[in-house]
């Protein structure tokens, strides 16, 4: 076809040129605009000789050619992409290979279906979905420029057909980079999501956090939009295969790592219905720290409200720490049970001295069916919470209600009898004797109430409210109701090395940095070399208010025992402490060693009038030291209970890889010099491992893809075979979520969260009465009072 070449003069073209380019990219590519024949104007590149493909070039492979052609277009200033294929049976190679300008053709006409429209708008009451067709914008023009390969028999590819024209205007470096061509999700992008992802970060902050990381938006290389299709396809890849993946993670963590518990059911369907797991760090702390636990239940962490239970304790710096955690379907007796015996079979059968959960009733029937020593409460913080709401917000505002009530609740000196009395004067004094709620609560009073437990050893560790506060708090931040079974370890697993992390730094301290005393005492000296800081402290205030605020009201002798009557400050009660001077055996009447494992000050005051300079061995409990953890421990089948080396050198050599690539960055930064040469280091080393990793993927035949990078970033590969099913998404208690079939859209909600959500919506101006409020001419309250008189 014979084309006449023009001068290109077009204001437009130019303005449009203008309005893509920047001052921090490359100069726009020389265009010619040509007229063809029919009056048509097109656009000829021009670029090196060298970029150019002609007729007759070769190529040994369908990819160098695609490389060169695609090399050509960024250079020219157009996008290209692959087009039909033709294969030869008989030599299973690619006969034919068409490389388009992605503007060639037309967009299809989309046939729109009713029924079939993803897209919809919803009526009232879900009915009468009307269509809305996607708007997208139109690229296709029919642009004819092109590239055609042929195989020839001797084992190469030559170029049969290259149209060079182009029927648009042709892209500049300031818009290439908004196209898909110049934006690429790489390894260090798709990284970076997965692993914000753990702490609850997702793909919108983590583009702007990537900005910063990089300079500016030119430099990310990917759009947000981009950010957000990966974090979508993730969910898609994992779709189907969930809870086998969710599985198989687990089976091999168990074959690697032989101390490693795990355990899950299915129901009759193949469904995942239950799962419990506990690795060796997990079980080391549950038979050092193991005493008290707790197991909640009032988390939604996952997309199939499977119920997420942790057990959890306390540690010798008083934090939360994780023996093991479930994920059950159903909160009924069977679930419980099974996860129950579940825990006891980790644990090697060592069943602990109390177990505190909320006031389900499946597990108050299930408790006392498998644990056979273990004492069952209810967690006071999850009952005092519900206060407000189930008594009214109008009385609990009212300062002196509240404080005669805790006083009453939280005292743990108090004997029962003392509390009855004390409950019954509170609801005499504020007319609440016939307060439903309340009376049920004092009904199954020796569950919560901490006077009915006095004499069990350390049953006031998990009794405070910030304990359970600290452990919601904790997986909130880490979780949400969105989320696969695979995401929802990942981010489990993070949440333990927090957990983890936060104990090697309290122990840090505990074992290279003393407290400074307060007081010249050697009891004080040597409680700051055997306890953690943190024990070390409440010791430390007990000694001090026992040394200068407590004295002695009576002393006498009884069977070989010294009786000290103490009187602590102006408090009206007193306390008697018994003390054995042959063994240094002492106790004292407000039990706080009993609850606590920590010397109460009236114990203090003792030692310190009898001259003992050092805490009595009775008195240290191993669980408070900065030794606890030290203890080796091995389990039944004598494997040692400790983190697997192989994941933590791998750890440990990716942390110091990071370290040295961040500080090489950071002494280049400024110089131009040094930049050049990491620059030009780390492009080799790169592609010196992108071509061992095609050498290695040659040999197995094969090709690296999205899903092995998907797979090698979530630690689990996608399975041949479906065996576990993903679960059912589940109606359980608070849940909230629709499920067809069971009649209800909501869960039942309380005064107080109705509240809140009342007083985020926004006023607005109502028709019937004129005035903003939270309602409109429907149900407006003026109306309904006139509705009412009629």
């Amino acid at each position: 076809m014979h084309l006449e070449r023009i001068r290109f003069d077009s204001v437009v073209d130019n303005e449009q040129y203008a309005s893509c380019s920047n001052s921090n990219v490359a100069v726009t590519p020389e265009v010619i605009p040509i007229l063809s024949p029919g009056g048509t104007r097109e656009w000829i590149p021009c670029c090196s000789d060298e970029l150019k493909p002609v007729v007759g070039m070769k190529f040994m492979s369908v990819e160098e050619g695609i490389s060169f052609y695609k090399a050509y277009s960024k250079a020219a200033g157009f996008v290209m992409r692959k087009s039909t294929a033709t294969k030869r049976k008989a030599l299973d190679v690619i006969a034919f290979q068409y490389c388009l300008c992605n503007k060639a053709g037309f967009k299809e006409k989309e046939i729109v279906k009713v029924g079939g429209m993803p897209n919809v708008k919803k009526g009232e009451g879900n009915e009468d979905k009307v269509p809305i067709p996607r708007r997208r914008l139109v690229t296709r023009v029919g642009c004819k420029a092109r590239m055609v390969m042929k195989y020839k028999n001797e084992g190469f590819y030559v170029v049969t057909e290259f149209r060079e024209p182009h029927v648009h205007a042709l892209y500049t470096p300031g818009c290439l980079k908004f196209q898909k061509a110049g934006r690429k999700m790489n390894i260090l992008h798709k990284k970076m999501i997965i692993d914000n992802s753990k702490v609850n970060i997702g793909p919108v902050k983590t583009f702007r956090l990537m900005k910063e990381l990089v300079g500016s938006y030119d430099n990310v290389g990917a759009s947000k939009q981009d950010f957000k299709n990966f974090h979508r396809d993730l969910k898609a890849y994992i779709e189907g295969s969930d809870a086998q993946m969710f599985v198989n993670n687990f089976q091999n963590k168990k074959l690697l790592w032989s101390a490693f518990f795990f355990d899950y059911e299915v129901d009759e369907d193949e469904q995942l219905c239950k799962a419990f797991w506990a690795d060796p760090i997990c079980r080391k702390n549950y038979a050092l720290f193991g005493d008290m636990v707790s197991f909640d239940t009032t988390f939604q962490t996952n997309r199939y409200n499977m119920i997420f239970g942790p057990f959890t304790g306390v540690d010798h710096h008083k934090k939360c720490v994780t023996f093991g955690a479930a994920l059950i379907a159903h909160e009924d007796i069977v679930s419980f049970e099974w996860v129950f015996r579940t825990f006891l079979k980790a644990m090697g059968g060592n069943e602990p001295a109390c177990l505190i959960t909320d006031e389900d009733p499946a597990m108050k029937i299930t408790i006392p069916k498998v644990f056979q020593t273990a004492e069952h409460r209810f967690c006071m913080w999850h009952i005092m919470k519900k206060m407000p709401e189930k008594v009214g917000r109008q009385i609990t505002q009212d300062t002196l209600f509240l404080n005669k009530i805790c006083k009453c609740v939280w005292s743990e000196e108090i004997e029962p009898t003392e509390f009855e009395e004390k409950w019954g004067k509170v609801l005499d004094e504020f007319k609440l004797q016939d307060h439903e709620w309340l009376k049920q609560l004092y009904e199954k009073r020796q569950m919560w109430i901490p006077a009915y437990f006095r004499d069990s050893f350390l049953c006031g560790i998990m009794r405070t409210t910030s304990r359970s506060e600290s452990e919601n708090n904790f997986y909130t931040k880490f979780t949400n109701p969105h989320l696969t079974l695979v995401e929802f370890y990942m981010r489990f697993e993070s949440a333990l090395d927090a957990q983890r992390h936060t104990q090697g730094q309290f122990d840090n301290d505990s074992k290279h940095k003393h407290p400074e005393c307060k007081t010249s005492f050697a009891l004080e000296k040597h409680a700051s070399k055997i306890y953690t800081v943190s024990v070390f402290y409440d010791f430390q205030e007990e000694l001090e208010i026992g040394c200068f605020h407590c004295g002695l009201e009576e002393y006498k002798k009884e069977n070989g025992f010294e009786i000290f009557t103490i009187r602590e400050g102006c408090r009206i009660r007193k306390f008697d402490v018994s003390f054995n001077p042959a063994n240094l055996d002492s106790k004292c009447m407000c039990k706080m060693f009993e609850r606590l494992g920590i010397p109460c000050r009236h114990m203090v005051w003792v030692w310190k009038a009898k001259m003992i300079e050092y805490i009595p061995d009775a008195y240290v409990l191993n669980r408070w030291t900065s030794l606890a953890t030290k203890t080796p421990i091995f389990d039944l089948e004598g494997n040692i209970l400790e983190a697997c080396v192989n994941f933590v050198d791998c750890k440990r050599m990716l942390n110091e890889l990071w370290s040295e690539i961040h500080t090489c960055v950071s002494l280049a930064q400024g110089n131009e010099e040094d930049l050049t040469d990491l620059v030009k280091n780390l492009k080799g080393l790169r592609l010196n491992l992108e071509a061992k990793k095609s050498s290695n993927n040659h040999e197995n035949n094969g090709s690296p893809s999205k899903a092995t990078d998907t797979e090698l970033l979530i630690g689990a590969t996608l399975p041949t075979e479906i065996v576990v099913k993903p679960p059912k998404i589940s109606k359980n208690k608070g849940t909230g979520v629709h499920v067809p079939g069971t009649g209800s859209d909501k869960r039942l909600k309380g005064d107080k969260e109705k509240a809140i959500e009342q007083s985020q919506k926004k006023k607005r101006l109502c028709r019937g009465c004129g005035e903003l409020g939270y309602h409109d001419i429907r149900n407006c309250p003026h109306k309904v009072k006139e509705n009412c008189k009629l």
